[in-house]
């Protein structure tokens, strides 16, 4: 640019850089990082004062209304005081839109309590499991019971931080989460499902099945884009029995068997470490402690209502069939069952029948 003053001239060069936002792509929310004071996470406090929701991702219009607390936004950013909400399990929606034909949502789920968020429970990594219960600081893992974890596959996309980068490309990492029913760990059982369904006075829609093992609870976020596939590993506390179906559970729908197609697949392995490709076979193989799936997100078994939106949520069980002998893992069900007879009690029908009648013939004469 050159100024002229009448007198002089002065010519200066610069340079004009600006993001701009591409309306072709589908915006990915990426990650919720979540603050209250100086602590963070999705255990927030009554007392804490404002709760800070900071969205990562870049979209020409940001949709926050649909979430079930009253609270300011501002772009990326929403926040709200928790001081006059009642505890229990708040919802926070944020719909990112570039245009009519490409938006995504998200749902947030927050636990507020009466009591004070502290060093004992606040989750700096917002992974969902608090500082002094995670063994974990790896974003691409979390632990799913003793000496157990499920890791997400998914390679590493580095930060790209150059001024001329799209924020609607694949920038950051995907990492795995605890899921909204899980507590310190990304495996619990049926009767914690049955519990926070009541704890948060939902519909019971776990009662067509009976645990004899382990349910896998989690999240995978950040994937390269809407309508992407995700691949974990988890570690297997119970070996997989004889017979075993994988089954996927919904808070809304239920139970259901784990739909297999070219773009949801079942793998597992009988490898100690869960770490020697060679191993890997299709399907359920008897006696492996492997378990690798690969869900598609916005699929039949991404639970977090079949909508793309570039996280995938996932509770899953290895079941047995109730007429199978074998026993461990997962869910014990046969919804389909025919009816039958036990044979011995009717040997013991027609045995009081004949007593009967011989009874009464004998009083006759």
């Amino acid at each position: 640019i050159t100024v002229r003053d009448g007198t002089s001239t002065s010519t200066e060069n610069f340079n004009i850089a600006f993001n701009a936002v591409n309306t072709n792509i589908t915006p990915v929310v990426k990650q919720f990082i979540v603050t209250q004071g100086g602590n963070s996470g999705r255990l927030i406090s009554k007392n804490g004062g404002t709760v800070t929701v900071n969205a990562l991702v870049t979209a020409n219009t940001y949709d926050w209304s649909k979430s079930n607390v009253t609270g300011t936004s501002a772009n990326t950013i929403f926040s709200f005081d928790p001081a006059n909400i009642e505890p229990g399990i708040l919802t926070i929606k944020l719909e990112a839109k570039n245009d009519d034909l490409h938006s995504s949502t998200r749902v947030l789920k927050l636990k507020l309590i009466a009591g004070d968020v502290d060093s004992n429970n606040n989750d700096s990594d917002n992974d969902g499991i608090p500082n002094n219960k995670d063994n974990n600081t790896a974003g691409n893992k979390i632990q799913a019971g003793e000496g157990k974890t499920i890791t997400n596959l998914n390679p590493d996309i580095e930060e790209d931080t150059s001024p001329n980068s799209n924020s609607n490309s694949n920038s950051g990492k995907p990492r795995v989460l605890l899921g909204i029913m899980g507590k310190d760990s990304g495996r619990l059982t049926l009767e914690q499902v049955k519990q926070y369904i009541a704890d948060n006075k939902l519909t019971n829609n776990a009662s067509d099945t009976a645990t004899t093992g382990d349910i896998y609870d989690y999240i995978v976020e950040g994937l390269s884009a809407v309508g992407a596939s995700t691949q974990v590993i988890i570690e297997l506390t119970t070996a997989i029995p004889k017979d075993a179906e994988l089954r996927k559970y919904s808070l809304t729908s239920g139970w259901g068997n784990f739909i297999v197609d070219t773009e949801n697949t079942i793998e597992s392995s009988t490898d100690n470490t869960c770490t020697n490709d060679s191993t890997w076979k299709t399907g359920l193989i008897v006696g492996a402690t492997c378990l690798k799936l690969t869900i598609k997100d916005g699929g039949e078994n991404d639970t977090d209502g079949g909508q793309a939106n570039g996280v995938v949520e996932s509770t899953i069980s290895i079941a047995t069939p109730a007429s199978s002998s074998s026993s461990g893992g997962g869910c014990v069900y046969n919804p389909n069952a025919p009816a039958r007879f036990d044979m011995g009690f009717i040997l013991l029908m027609i045995l009081g029948a004949y007593y009967l009648i011989r009874r009464k013939q004998r009083l006759i004469r």
